[in-house]
C-alpha cells in the first residue's frame, strides 16, 4: 500500500512539473514573440530556449516511451 502512494506521489510531481516545464517554455515563446520594448538580442535568445525546452521535453518523452524509466 505504501509503495502505491509513493508511486503515486512521485507521478503526479513528475506531471505537475512537467506541466510547468512546458508553460515556462511556452511564456519564453510568447516573449519572444510579443510586441514589447525589449532589445532584439533579448527576445531572439528567448525564442531559441523556449523552443529548446520543447524539444528537450518531446525527446525526453520518446525516450521514456522508448526505454522505460532508467532507475
Amino acid at each position: 500500500m505504501q509503495q502505491i502512494l509513493i508511486m503515486g506521489i512521485l507521478a503526479l510531481v513528475i506531471l505537475i512539473g512537467g506541466i510547468t516545464y512546458m508553460g515556462i517554455a511556452g511564456a519564453a515563446i510568447i516573449y519572444c514573440l510579443g510586441g514589447n520594448g525589449s532589445p532584439r538580442n533579448r527576445r531572439i535568445f528567448f525564442g531559441i530556449l523556449g523552443v529548446l525546452m520543447i524539444y528537450a521535453f518531446v525527446c525526453v518523452c520518446i525516450y521514456l516511451a522508448k526505454y522505460g524509466w532508467p532507475l
